[in-house]
């Protein structure tokens, strides 16, 4: 019996490929205000957030172009948000001045590993789930294989069950679930193989969304060979909370 790994690849399509080449030139010029570069540099210059970048529409439309897929069988329809684009560039993870040296430690040896939308609240970061998506959407935008998205295969089980058993019968966003969520990544790190997720425009890859996941380290790569960075859309469209926490 075959382990659902948490992910699934979807084959290079021409119409996500069209879609990807226009994202790509409408986040590069998006990318290089000044006001958003201030705003979501992280990392001493090696990465930017992107948050809702995209100036797609609910479909996931952008500038005229459909967003196609086989995608879209497999998962609830929903509206889409405006996208995220990561751009990760050469020699990240670089260290943040006001990073502490294990949060550094951790972006590099653990990828700075994470469930979406457990969001750090207050001088002490407790976790709650403030955020309740129904899958994650990954499409690259450029051809780099360098620090590509990583993820713990089989982890959205044990993450799952983890805030389950923690929520209970609870609203999600009211639950401390620090304690949880931190004894589950423990146990993710010690039975869950990390893989890459390599892939280039055209393809999607659908992600759940209680899977671990993060970001390889750069590498030795040319930075010529990447001028725009590592480009990859994220889409997670919003869902309830009962469906989020739902052991699908």
């Amino acid at each position: 019996m075959s382990v659902d790994p948490g992910y699934r690849r979807f084959a290079f399509d021409e119409g996500v490929a069209a879609w990807a080449r226009t994202a790509r030139k409408v986040a590069a010029e998006l990318a290089m205000e000044p006001a958003r570069r201030a705003r979501e540099l992280r990392h001493d210059g090696t990465w930017l957030v992107g948050l809702d970048l995209l100036p797609n529409d609910a479909d996931g439309s952008l500038s005229g172009q459909p967003l196609p897929g086989d995608w879209r069988a497999q998962v609830p329809e929903l509206p889409l948000h405006p996208a995220q684009v990561s751009i990760v560039y050469p020699g990240y993870p670089k260290r943040d001045p006001a990073e502490t040296q294990a949060n550094h430690r951790y972006r590099i040896t653990r990828k700075a590993a994470h469930v979406d939308g457990l969001l750090p609240v207050g001088p002490d970061r407790r976790r709650f789930a403030h955020e309740h998506h129904a899958y994650i959407l990954m499409i690259p935008l450029t051809d780099v294989p360098v620090a590509p998205t990583v993820i713990w295969e089989g982890s959205h089980v044990i993450m799952g069950d983890a805030l389950r058993d923690a929520i209970a019968d609870a609203p999600p966003e009211k639950v401390d679930i620090t304690e949880a969520y931190q004894a589950a990544r423990r146990a993710v790190f010690e039975t869950c193989p990390m893989v890459t997720l390599e892939a280039v425009p055209g393809e999607t890859i659908l992600i759940h969304r209680h899977a671990l996941h993060g970001t390889e380290v750069w590498g030795n790569t040319d930075p010529r060979e990447a001028p725009d960075g590592r480009m990859t859309a994220f889409f997670r469209p919003e869902t309830t909370p009962a469906a989020w926490l739902a052991s699908d």
